[in-house]
């Protein structure tokens, strides 16, 4: 009896090609699943806060993500930069601050109570960065969005952990943009006198995009301390490389902000025809220039 020809080797070969590489990409993605993973912990202040968290490569270095003013790391900005910067091998870490809430998910609204002060933000930044130090990063860079790196830079103004190389602050803010100067300084001076009556009394601000912002007196004053005049004046004092990443749309901050903040220490790039939130297209261009900016940090070390 004759042996049929084997015409289907060819056949069973592509097949049994297509079908291992098809499994070591289920095996992949599989994995890279399980290695991301939702930290939930607790703060010393007794707050239950959370922060997504994928280990990278080894020798790369730990990104810090840090949201906009009362949003969380799922906003969609800082969400795209941390997913991207993970798809690139960087260890991220993005937290939603907690706002004095427990186990915070939702952006928190303007009209809301407010009793969070600037420096509990800067505390819970401090205990991400060191949780990630205990974790045996010696490299990490914060990323901070819009207020997000406003409070970047009030962390690094302070005692940053020396494992911090760098802030990368992408549509950076101050209190004054949106309401203004004038509005800004009237209210401090409003809310200087009501602490003089009641320190912990209710009151409605002007703070960011809200038009009303309901807080005792003294937690307006700890966002409002950061107006144009000090943030200048801190981001010249901060030891710590600052790189800011600007749209030429945004127009938010007026036309000579990034002469201001390049004049005092900060390296500036600005990314032409993006705004605020790097929508569109500038979402890739955005991307681009935070992995330069870690690139260019890292090789100079």
């Amino acid at each position: 009896m004759k042996t049929p020809p084997q015409n289907y080797s060819v056949i069973s070969i592509i097949s049994i090609g297509a079908y291992f590489c098809i499994s070591l990409l289920l095996f992949s993605i599989t994995n890279i699943g399980q290695s991301a993973e939702v930290i939930k912990t607790t703060l010393p202040n007794k707050v239950h806060v959370t922060a997504f968290y994928q280990q990278g490569e080894k020798n790369r270095s730990a990104i810090l993500v840090i949201h906009g003013f009362l949003q969380t790391r799922n906003y969609l900005t800082v969400s795209g930069l941390s997913n991207s910067l993970t798809e690139d091998g960087y260890t991220v870490l993005a937290p939603t601050l907690s706002l004095g809430i427990n186990h915070r998910q939702r952006s928190l609204p303007c009209d809301a109570i407010h009793t969070h002060t600037m420096q509990d933000d800067i505390s819970e930044i401090t205990f991400w960065v060191n949780w990630l130090a205990k974790k045996g990063h010696n490299k990490i860079m914060l990323v901070g969005h819009s207020y997000g790196s406003l409070q970047s830079l009030a962390y690094a103004s302070q005692q940053p952990n020396p494992a911090v190389k760098k802030i990368i602050a992408t549509s950076l803010v101050d209190v004054e943009h949106v309401i203004g100067k004038e509005n800004v300084y009237h209210q401090i001076h409003l809310a200087r006198e009501q602490i003089k009556k009641d320190k912990n009394s209710l009151n409605k601000y002007q703070l960011s995009y809200c038009k009303k912002f309901v807080s005792p007196a003294y937690v307006f004053l700890s966002y409002a301390k950061w107006t144009k005049t000090y943030l200048l004046k801190s981001l010249n004092e901060i030891k710590l490389p600052v790189e800011i990443i600007l749209g030429s749309n945004d127009n938010r901050m007026g036309e000579n902000w990034p002469k201001l903040v390049a004049t005092n220490g900060a390296s500036v790039t600005i990314i032409q025809g993006a705004n605020h939130f790097f929508d569109a297209e500038h979402e890739f261009d955005l991307l681009e220039n935070v992995q330069q900016s870690i690139e260019n940090s890292t090789n100079s070390e």
